[in-house]
This record gives structure tokens, C-alpha cells and sequence, in this order.
């Protein structure tokens, strides 16, 4: 992983971390950009280490990288601030480095696997499929838009205007649906006029 990252441009790898304790100590000195973490290691609980360092150091943006897909895990995970979630064996090369990039550049990237896993899981909630109703024309098509998997960049670019739009109408989605994440919003259930159409 180190000799793959190391050979990307533009990606310098200051410090690896066997522990939880290390990492979230050598993330204090190094200040990174972006911390691929492991949620099982020596002491048990990249979890804990995910959250103290999304704490102390909010520039860090992590990335789990996990053997389990299970949606618990992955809640955990972005609850605990982690900003992408990959599965080993799910990803190649070309994987790691474009979600390398996403979160470097802010967006939030899972496995699609476990996006499929968490949309299966939530498809019909209650919660969120009356909560559809309130958007806007506009809300809903970026939502449908996220629910395929376009990044913000891709929608502006395909809708016509700035990515700082796109973000500013996703925050509005997030509160009208209640939700804390863009994996969350992919989620979602679909509106019945979506449904109708597939």
C-alpha cells in the first residue's frame, strides 16, 4: 500500500502507524491531508482512532479500509468522521487512487458494494421516502444524480453550474431528510415518479 501510494503524483506518505495510538500521534506531528486506516489493529479499534483524529486534526480526512462490508461498520465508521470505506479484495489500483483524489478533494466514496448493501437496507424507509416530498425540482434531481454515484464535480458540470451549488443544495437535501452523509443520501428511496420510470 505504502510503495503504491508513494508512486501516485502528487501523494507523499509521512508516516505509518501499526496502533491505533500511533496513528492518531504521528497524525498530531504530521497533520496529513488523508489517513488510510485499518478498523482492526494491535490494539483493537481504528474506530476510536478514526474519531480522535476526525476530532483533533478536521483537515485529516480518513479512509477505512476494512476486510468487513457489514453496513454496521460502515455507520460506525462515518459516524465516527471517516470520509470513504473500502473493502479489500473490492478494490484495484484504479480504485484506491480515485478514492485517494475524492476525498482529497472533499467528497465521500464507498465501496460499491457497501453502497449497495446500505441502499438495500434503507430502500424503504419510512423516514426518509416521506421526507422526498419536501424538495425542491432541482433538490430532487441532484439527489437522484447522487443516487447513481455522480460526484459534485460530474453533476455541476452536467447540470451547468458551480460545484459550490451542488454542495449548497446537498446540505439542504441532508436537513430536509435528516441525514448526515452522502452515503446516507444514496440511500435513500427514490421518489415514486423515479420509481415509475425504471
Amino acid at each position: 500500500m505504502r510503495n503504491f501510494v508513494e508512486a501516485l503524483p502528487g501523494f507523499e506518505v509521512v508516516a505509518e502507524a501499526a496502533s491505533g495510538r500511533e496513528a492518531v500521534a504521528s497524525a498530531q506531528t504530521e497533520r496529513p491531508d488523508l489517513v488510510l486506516m485499518d478498523l482492526r489493529m494491535r490494539d483493537g479499534d481504528g474506530l476510536v482512532a478514526t474519531r480522535d483524529i476526525a476530532a483533533g486534526i478536521p483537515e485529516a480526512r480518513t479512509i477505512i479500509v476494512s476486510w468487513s462490508d457489514e453496513p454496521d461498520h460502515v455507520r460506525d465508521a462515518i459516524a465516527a468522521g471517516a470520509r470513504g470505506y473500502l473493502v479489500h479484495g473490492q478494490f484495484g489500483a484504479t480504485e484506491l487512487e480515485q478514492a485517494l483524489r475524492s476525498v482529497a478533494q472533499g467528497e465521500t466514496l464507498v465501496s460499491p458494494t457497501v453502497a449497495a448493501h446500505l441502499m438495500a437496507e434503507h430502500a424503504g424507509r419510512s423516514r426518509t421516502t416521506g421526507g422526498v416530498s419536501r424538495l425542491t425540482p432541482r433538490e430532487l434531481e441532484i439527489l437522484s444524480l447522487v443516487r447513481r454515484g455522480r460526484r459534485n464535480r460530474e453533476i455541476a458540470a452536467e447540470l451547468g453550474v458551480e460545484e459550490k451549488t451542488i454542495k449548497n443544495h446537498l446540505n439542504s437535501i441532508y436537513s430536509k431528510l435528516d441525514l448526515g452523509s452522502r452515503i446516507e443520501a444514496m440511500a435513500t428511496a427514490p421518489p415514486r415518479s423515479e420509481d415509475s420510470r425504471t
